[in-house]
């Protein structure tokens, strides 16, 4: 059975993006694998009830960055596809995926490293930096379809 980059030649231009689709979804499975060992191990907290204590807390951090990938995968991953759907310029869907791909490994970084701030520090930047990436691509979207 054929691929569907290779039915359809001009998606194959998309690669770069889905891929890096591909390996968000891949991490953040794996962040729910590797969520209860380093979360519970310490008994800090308790499976399905609400988070115990603050980012000083790596067990906290470790559910937080979970819980804030499995929010953004589909806000990211949504406008890829319709970027790709729609025929947005493919080298600026594939830039702006790998910036939302980099902008992302630094926030899991920073979090889990529990370096700065809750907020305002480079955790927030690194989010930030991520979040523009997708609100430029629904734009880039939405003129597309305009």
């Amino acid at each position: 059975m054929q691929s569907i980059l290779e039915t359809m030649p001009q998606l194959a231009a998309y690669q770069t993006a889905l891929l890096v689709l591909a390996a968000l979804c891949l991490i953040v499975l794996l962040q729910s694998f590797l969520g209860a060992p380093l979360a519970f191990i310490k008994n800090e907290q308790v499976p399905g009830a609400p988070l115990q204590g603050d980012h000083a807390l790596f067990s906290f951090r470790v559910l937080r960055t979970y819980a804030n990938s499995v929010e953004s995968l589909p806000a990211f991953g949504f406008p890829v596809l319709l970027a790709v759907l729609v025929g947005v310029d493919a080298e600026m869907v594939n830039l702006l995926a790998v910036i939302h791909l980099v902008f992302r490994l630094a926030f899991w970084a920073v979090y889990y490293a529990g370096i700065g701030k809750p907020a305002g520090g480079p955790r927030t930047l690194c989010y930030v930096g991520g979040l523009l990436s997708n609100v430029v691509l629904i734009v880039m979207v939405i003129l597309q379809l305009a």
